[in-house]
């Protein structure tokens, strides 16, 4: 296949222009799921093999593409444009879980989230994306448990795991995941002086973080 040229910008490197451009199309779904990518697919850009090679490399660290051994890179199938579509459900489902969670919440159950986010700030400065993941998984876990409604609770877990290709994105920026780490504090803060409602508004928020950060990028749909 050949991909379409597009102005960019000279303010980026050129593998961060490859990048920004590619993640784009594939997002919204100019790249079809189940497309195959290949250097020399995106030599229309203008742009030289080395740069190239380094902005497939980087999507498919993020999971906007799969590496093919000895075939190049595929679209994943599941469209990352419908992944973005969960975002809103998701948000509003942390919202529900922690209105009846924060009505249970023990002196204790916020010693373990500090802890949990403690181990984020730790896994940040460790670079492990992949435990930055799961943790803040792990936060957000804990709050939908302690609603005590278990469905939900189980159908966050699975709506998560949907969202991870994006999510790992989103960990792979030191100053994003540092954003969710102080997001996940001021929740925190805001339940130890009971002001339940800047609570909620910050859980339901913090969730949307993923998304919000691909729309300020100009990656996110029209």
């Amino acid at each position: 296949m050949t991909v379409t040229p597009s102005p960019l910008s000279e303010a980026r490197t050129l593998g961060e222009q490859v990048y920004r451009a590619v993640r784009a199309r594939i997002i919204g779904g100019a790249l079809a799921p189940g497309t195959f990518l290949r250097e020399k697919d995106l030599e229309s850009m203008g742009v030289s093999r080395t740069p190239i090679r380094e902005a497939l490399g980087r999507l498919a660290s993020e999971g906007f593409l799969e590496r093919l051994p000895h075939r190049g890179f595929r679209v994943p199938e599941e469209s990352l444009g419908n992944l973005l579509e969960l975002y809103p459900i998701v948000a509003s489902l942390e919202l529900l879980a922690g209105r009846l969670a924060l009505e249970r919440f023990t002196p204790a159950d916020l010693a373990e989230l500090k802890a949990v986010n403690g181990r984020l700030a730790a896994a940040r400065d460790q670079g492990d994306v992949a435990a930055m993941l799961d943790l803040n998984n792990e936060f957000h876990r804990r709050i939908s448990e302690r609603g005590g409604n278990r469905r939900l609770a189980t159908l966050l877990d699975d709506l998560r795991s949907q969202l991870a290709r994006l999510e790992l994105w989103y960990y792979s920026q030191h100053e994003r995941t540092q954003r969710s780490i102080r997001e996940h504090e001021e929740i925190i803060a805001a339940i130890e002086r009971g002001d339940r409602a800047r609570a909620l508004s910050l859980l339901e928020h913090n969730m949307s973080l993923t998304y919000h950060s691909l729309v300020d990028d100009g990656a996110g749909p029209d």
